[in-house]
């Protein structure tokens, strides 16, 4: 993919903010190209249900047609190269419509992360190759300054980045590489005043 990250606008949040279609495009994102049909059998969907919200998906630059891989009865479809920021812009404060549409879009895909890893999680382990049963998460509290909150960010990004710079998104895996869904998480605690 490439290192363009596209930073989304109300009318894009609100397309990615449908379940499906969030759910679509991470399986886009995962599996490579495919088709509605085969896209709705996955998720329980209809052919037409996931061709619909495939073509809104499309319509805001999420998606798009591989004209030479299909024929008049099968429409192919890919993720778009490049990364998507579903957080407001740094130009200032977001708009109310702005600040919705990036909540209900960080939601839908956060469901659609979060059932990769449920899904993984009650995997019957007896199906998953004993070089792939090692740790798949993690999680701690730490007390940070906003700078030190920052550098942290910098480092975890540097990190996934420098494995994502071996192969990239390689459309043709070499035997014994697989896809990995790498996520990190962290939020401030902002509910309670810090005690002095």
């Amino acid at each position: 993919m490439t290192d363009e990250t596209r930073i989304l606008d109300v009318a894009a949040l609100k397309a990615l903010a449908h379940p499906l279609r969030a759910r679509l495009l991470d399986l886009l994102s995962q599996n490579g190209p495919s088709t509605a049909t085969s896209l709705g059998a996955k998720l329980g969907e209809s052919s037409g249900s996931t061709s619909y919200h495939l073509r809104q998906l499309e319509r805001h630059g999420f998606v798009h047609e591989l004209p030479d891989r299909g024929n008049a009865r099968e429409r192919w479809w890919e993720r778009t190269a490049g990364r998507i920021s579903i957080g407001s812009p740094d130009e200032g404060p977001a708009s109310p419509a702005q600040q919705t549409a990036t909540q209900l879009a960080s939601l839908a895909v956060m469901d659609a992360e979060n059932d990769l890893v449920r899904e993984w999680t009650t995997r019957d382990p007896d199906t998953v190759p004993a070089d792939w049963r090692g740790v798949s998460g993690s999680s701690t509290y730490v007390a940070l300054t906003p700078d030190e909150y920052g550098a942290m960010w910098r480092e975890f990004e540097a990190v996934i980045e420098r494995y994502r710079a071996i192969r990239g998104q390689a459309a043709d895996l070499p035997e014994g590489v697989r896809r990995v869904f790498a996520q990190v998480r962290s939020v401030p605690i902002i509910d309670e005043e810090p005690t002095p």
